[in-house]
């Protein structure tokens, strides 16, 4: 059974990047960029390539430290959090869909989506496995490894692996790019659904049909989000997009 967070609608992430450069080049990536969600609420960011989507992911997910600014999610400072307190947040709290899957290439199917469960000692079900994989349309067989996979079945067991833990927070960086048109269509539905049931979607994708399915899309230029755009349109978001390209 899915756990249920919409009983307490509140803010559940809030972050103010004033910047971030990269370590080894003086030049600035985000910068002056403010987002706020709260539970049942289903974000997407869209924008060029280049234009920071997957680096604001990362720093709200606390994949990357901000050079200055604050990420709350659920109320505390992660950039304040031990590496132990941080490591624990993301086992309970959030979780990411990588849009590289990182999957583990020593580990079959079954054990890639279990992973997080047997970090945190929770209950494995290969029964439950099974059903959630073919909800996803997941057609190969769980004792295959990644590098038996074709890109999209990969994609589908990273998004399993991710949906397994029941997390708060789900981050996804171009969750269904690697998706034939019907897959992408049931994954979309299933973070919907979890949306609809009180989970936080944060995702970054290139397709604006998708965005404009969305409660609020955020389009980011240049390392700003440079408008929001509340229950969007297709038309709306093209007209964004169209403006920023010029």
């Amino acid at each position: 059974m899915r756990k249920n967070y919409l009983l307490h609608s509140r803010l559940l992430l809030g972050g103010k990047m004033e910047s971030i450069h990269f370590a080894d080049h003086d030049v600035e990536i985000l910068h002056e960029t403010t987002i706020h969600a709260k539970t049942g609420e289903f974000l997407s960011v869209i924008g060029p390539s280049g234009s920071g989507k997957t680096t604001l992911l990362n720093c709200l997910s606390g994949l990357v430290k901000p050079t200055s600014g604050e990420v709350y999610i659920d109320g505390q400072c992660i950039q304040s959090l031990s590496a132990q307190k941080l490591a624990q947040l993301r086992r309970t709290t959030i979780s990411t869909i990588f849009q590289s899957y990182n999957l583990l290439p020593a580990l079959n199917v079954l054990d890639n989506v279990i992973l997080p469960l047997r970090l945190n000692h929770q209950r494995i079900s290969k029964v439950n496995v099974e059903t959630l994989l073919g909800d996803l349309n997941f057609k190969a067989s769980l004792s295959q490894f990644p590098s038996q996979l074709s890109g999209g079945e990969q994609q589908k067991v990273a998004i399993a692996r991710t949906l397994v833990m029941h997390a708060k927070i789900i981050f996804a960086d171009e969750p269904t790019g690697a998706l034939d048109s019907m897959s992408r269509e049931v994954i979309f539905q299933q973070l919907r659904e979890l949306a609809n049931n009180g989970v936080c979607i944060i995702m970054v994708t290139h397709d604006i049909e998708q965005a404009a399915r969305t409660d609020r899309a955020l389009i980011l230029s240049d390392g700003h989000i440079v408008s929001e755009v509340e229950r969007p349109s297709v038309d709306q978001l093209f007209t964004q997009m169209d403006s920023i390209r010029g």
